[in-house]
């Protein structure tokens, strides 16, 4: 009787073998790695590269003015990881920043991260069967490769800001900045401040800076549905609200209410995904509802009602929640113009309508690649 040859191991079944992970980023994914993995996989040799110098990713690197999430505090957490002191009902960047750190330390995700480490790119390789990683290091300026059996990109969306296709935009002498990395020390007040663009970030900080600015030039060239507050809103009362020390340390000391209350949350913030349904009875209500709160919110400036109002329905582009933002368009020190910009020069900026600013500030709410 011959054995059949085979190119079995010769290991026990249940033996784990080795496996080494690279996570790219240390934002909500990054932490998230750093603590699910080891807790669910044997033998493992995880590393993290992060760009930045802590944890946090776009609520590390996004401080403008009013920066702040449209979803309920609440449903923006890690479900093991259930925070029950926040302040607000919808959260701010600071906050959301503060909750990531505390959470990433809590659980020694420190120890698999290597900050002020930039992903280059990565190839794989047929005959190692593993990822060969570029990495390059801010501290040393060394550029260097990693292996990695399993390579987990957890950068996100909003990593990499970009400026606007503007002529002129950097021959500009005043102040130049980007949302994404808008500089903490600027001070606005009493300036003439430029700001393109009116996506959730511009609608966000122009109530912010409204109040101390001398003058505001605001640059819309799309249409937008604003609405008063963001998912969840009925939860909210119609509104962001602080909550109560009674409610907080309720939610501390009775983790089965907290738990209803979160699930109730989640609840109302799945059915509004409806919105995004053509024809459904929610789209339909929230478009009267929506058409019928901007139009009041500007009574005194129809135009500007004109200018915004979209001709596609709610759910065709995410809603853009606007505190503030209809009533600061109505401020004496804001003027709201409709169209894009033609030309930025060393002073100041042409629009596509064929009006010129000088200004001493430039912000530009204009996204990411």
């Amino acid at each position: 009787m011959t054995l059949i040859e085979d190119s079995f191991l010769d290991i026990p079944i249940d033996q784990n073998r080795p496996i080494k992970v690279i996570c790219i980023g240390a934002g909500f994914s990054g932490i998230l790695c750093g603590i699910r993995l080891p807790q669910k996989v044997s033998n493992l040799d995880l590393t993290i590269y992060e760009k930045n110098e802590d944890f946090g990713g776009t609520w590390l690197e996004n401080r403008y003015p009013g920066v702040g999430c449209d979803v309920p505090s609440h449903s923006y957490q890690y479900t093991f990881a259930a925070n029950p002191n926040w302040s607000k009902f919808y959260s701010s960047g600071a906050e959301i920043l503060a909750y990531l750190q505390d959470t990433a330390w809590r659980y020694d995700v420190q120890k698999y991260a290597r900050f002020q480490h930039v992903f280059k790119g990565a190839t794989w390789n047929d005959s190692t069967h593993k990822w060969t990683v570029k990495i390059h290091s801010l501290k040393s300026g060394e550029t260097f490769e990693d292996s990695a059996d399993v390579l987990i990109r957890g950068t996100g969306l909003l990593n990499k800001w970009k400026w606007p296709s503007i002529e002129g935009l950097h021959t500009f002498k005043g102040d130049l900045m980007h949302t994404a990395n808008f500089d903490p020390s600027f001070d606005w007040g009493d300036k003439r401040v430029a700001l393109i663009g009116a996506g959730s970030t511009g609608i966000q900080i122009l109530p912010h800076i409204q109040p101390r600015a001398k003058e505001i030039f605001h640059y819309m060239r799309g249409k937008t549905w604003i609405s008063p507050v963001g998912y969840g809103a009925e939860m909210g009362g119609g509104g962001n609200f602080e909550y109560s020390n009674e409610q907080r340390q309720q939610f501390a000391q009775s983790p089965a209410s907290y738990l209803a209350y979160r699930h109730k949350l989640e609840e109302v913030i799945n059915k509004s995904q409806l919105v995004s349904f053509r024809g459904t009875d929610i789209q339909k209500h929230f478009w009267v509802e929506a058409e019928r709160f901007m139009k009041e919110k500007l009574e005194k400036k129809p135009e500007i009602y004109q200018s915004l109002l979209p001709s596609f329905p709610p759910g065709c582009r995410r809603l853009t929640p606007g505190p503030g933002y209809l009533e600061a368009l109505l401020q004496d020190n804001v003027q709201f113009i409709g169209s894009g910009v033609a030309k930025v020069d060393e002073k100041g900026i042409l629009d596509q309508l064929g009006n010129y600013h000088e200004v001493d500030a430039i912000i530009c709410a204009t996204g990411f690649d």
